[in-house]
């Protein structure tokens, strides 16, 4: 193989990897026993464990910005963009949560600081843009962006944890759409709603 097919080859398994479990730390021995290649052919490719992860963070955060301004500019509603968004987050979740930031953090705090003002600067402006969207539309309830985005952050962060699925024999996209369904509609039915406005008014 020459040098951009290697390329592929370990950028493909170490990102399907991390999608799955999240950023640990990255084991070439694992990655050249698994792919039967040599470390020395991964060194030819990427000179350093950190040149790989940062590899896979970038063009996986360039690629979830690209894709959120696709939906920016999709002719669909409102409703079918908010529906969207929670299906990319889906697929981003487990490797931009809390704690794979965290463990990037300790590893690489020089990529983690690039990968969270890449985030800050370009990826939650265009949330915020269609949060306003939805809000002007009627979507969503005028509560603050910035409380919305860290409840979701937090919330979804669940359904990621191992040993949490383990315990409840769950599944991590079912737990990911509970969360989701009970943060965009909560957890009252039609009378709960109801006898929540009544205790209000009280």
């Amino acid at each position: 193989m020459n040098i951009q097919e290697y390329k592929i080859l370990i950028n493909n398994y170490t990102r399907d990897k991390m999608m799955i479990e999240g950023y640990k730390k990255i084991t070439l021995e694992e990655i050249a026993s698994n792919l039967s290649i040599s470390k020395k052919s991964i060194y030819r490719v990427f000179p350093s464990k950190k040149e790989l992860a940062g590899s896979i963070f970038i063009n996986e955060l360039t690629n979830a910005y690209n894709g959120i301004i696709l939906l920016m500019q999709e002719k669909s509603s409102m409703i079918e963009k908010v529906e969207k968004l929670s299906e990319m987050i889906g697929n981003y979740i487990r490797l931009f949560n809390e704690q794979s930031l965290n463990n990037l953090k300790r590893e690489y705090p020089e990529l983690w600081k690039e990968i969270i003002l890449f985030r800050k600067e370009r990826v939650l402006p265009l949330i915020n843009n269609l949060l306003n969207h939805s809000k002007k539309h009627d979507i969503i309830i005028d509560y603050s962006n910035e409380l919305i985005i860290k409840l979701f952050s937090s919330a979804l962060t669940i359904s990621t944890e191992r040993s949490y699925l383990m315990q409840n024999s769950y599944d991590y996209k079912s737990v990911f759409n509970s969360i989701f369904e009970i943060l965009l509609n909560g957890i009252f039915t039609k009378k709960g709603k109801k006898l929540l406005a009544i205790n209000k008014r009280m």
